[in-house]
């Protein structure tokens, strides 16, 4: 078990359960929007992964003495509110793919400024695994990506199915 964090670590773990959170509703959004089955299985995939990603989080600021509920999120936060309202429905599928690139890599970048910060072994391992993670995921959306350059004049638009994940 590990010890009281400080509350500088508390902070940054509770900001990388707001990335996690806002990350998994962007991948839910673009999840309505699009067709391709493939992108919607790589998507299904992302939103699980990142639920988990959100949960071990969650284990070590509470192993760390961080309290639950949380309060309402800190205005100097990260905010991905602008990216929800993008009119999905009018990217390609090229475009999808980039936008949820550049989440991944803004988590990516998040996370291993956090490693670099910590003092506390446990809380340096679950940033280095939270960003191998991250970069993992940016590979794939690169591959979907150059899976989808044929398809680049493909247009998304709106799906009736349950979103995984979605409360």
């Amino acid at each position: 078990m590990m010890t009281v964090l400080p509350n500088e670590v508390l902070h940054a773990l509770k900001m990388a359960m707001q990335n996690e959170s806002d990350t998994i509703r962007v991948y839910q959004h673009m999840f309505k929007k699009v067709k391709n089955s493939k992108t919607r299985q790589m998507l299904r995939h992302l939103i699980n992964e990142e639920h988990f990603h959100e949960q071990r989080i969650k284990e070590k600021y509470r192993e760390g003495g961080g309290q639950f509920p949380l309060n309402e999120w800190d205005s100097e936060l990260p905010n991905r509110e602008q990216l929800l309202d993008i009119e999905l429905e009018n990217l390609t599928v090229l475009e999808l793919i980039n936008l949820a690139m550049q989440v991944e890599k803004v988590s990516r970048d998040f996370y291993k400024v956090q490693y670099k910060r910590a003092a506390d072994v446990e809380v340096k391992l679950i940033f280095d695994w939270l960003a191998r993670q991250e970069e993992d995921h940016i590979k794939s959306l690169q591959q979907e990506y150059e899976s989808h350059q044929n398809y680049h004049e493909v247009r998304l638009s709106d799906l009736d199915e349950e979103v995984p994940g979605e409360v």
